[in-house]
């Protein structure tokens, strides 16, 4: 079945990017599988009705998002998505896409992650995972004054818990995010007496976790994430006036 571009004379970057679509989408459906060699430039050029260029272009975009690969001598074939180029992909879709996130956008999602993330970690976790959630804490509670270092750590809790439930989505999910999180962190940073409740609450959530109180861990996330929005929103404030 051919494909066909649309009929307004679309540019050559257009073209490729459908193109570009068009083959994503076989990959999607896996009518094209990991391992699958791709059809020849030519052919897929007669396929879609472009020139080599348009083709040659499309192919150099799927392979800049991680799922072609060029294989030396035996041309270009379909690849498993690696862990960083999903993660990387939602990152950049947040940053590039959506740069001014409002906060209720954040922390809708925010709310509906962490607190069943923080559910299920009070359900999984191991003793090693208790032990890295002590040891970040113990560096949220050391750090004296540089903002970014402990928004860091904050994030690096948040990360940790995520992996304590042991579910890999959940994981992919919280790092894809973590670039919008840690400028949460250090908006919220600013504002007078975060960084002591940032600690308390924390703290109560490694507690409940540590004890195995699935409710008692999603409570005490909901309210540390109802108090974090309005100290991002403060923040917010804060950082408008100093710029004025």
């Amino acid at each position: 079945m051919r494909h066909q571009t649309a009929s307004a004379k679309p540019t050559s970057d257009s073209r490729a990017e459908q193109v570009r679509e068009a083959i994503e989408k076989l990959i999607v459906k896996r009518q094209l599988k990991p391992g699958d060699r791709l059809p020849s430039e030519r052919d897929l050029a007669e396929e879609f009705r472009v020139s080599r260029t348009v083709v040659r272009e499309a192919v150099h975009r799927l392979v800049a998002r991680g799922l072609l690969e060029v294989r030396p001598g035996s041309g270009i074939a379909v690849r498993l998505p690696s862990r960083q180029t999903v993660i990387q992909s939602v990152a950049t879709f947040f940053q590039v896409g959506h740069p001014q996130l409002a906060p209720r956008n954040i922390f809708e999602v925010r709310r509906v992650l962490e607190v069943e993330v923080a559910g299920v970690a009070a359900k999984r976790r191991t003793l090693e995972d208790l032990a890295r959630l002590e040891a970040v804490l113990a560096q949220m509670k050391g750090v004296k004054r540089k903002a970014e270092v402990f928004a860091e750590h904050d994030v690096n809790f948040h990360s940790l818990l995520a992996q304590a439930t042991h579910n890999e989505l959940f994981v992919l999910m919280n790092e894809s995010i973590h670039d919008i999180l840690y400028k949460v962190r250090q908006l919220g940073g600013i504002v007078p007496g975060s960084r002591e409740k940032a600690i308390n609450y924390h703290e109560t959530i490694y507690k409940k976790v540590r004890a195995g109180d699935v409710q008692g861990a999603k409570k005490a996330m909901l309210v540390h994430l109802n108090d974090s929005e309005k100290t991002f929103i403060k923040g917010l404030s804060v950082a408008s006036n100093r710029k004025s």
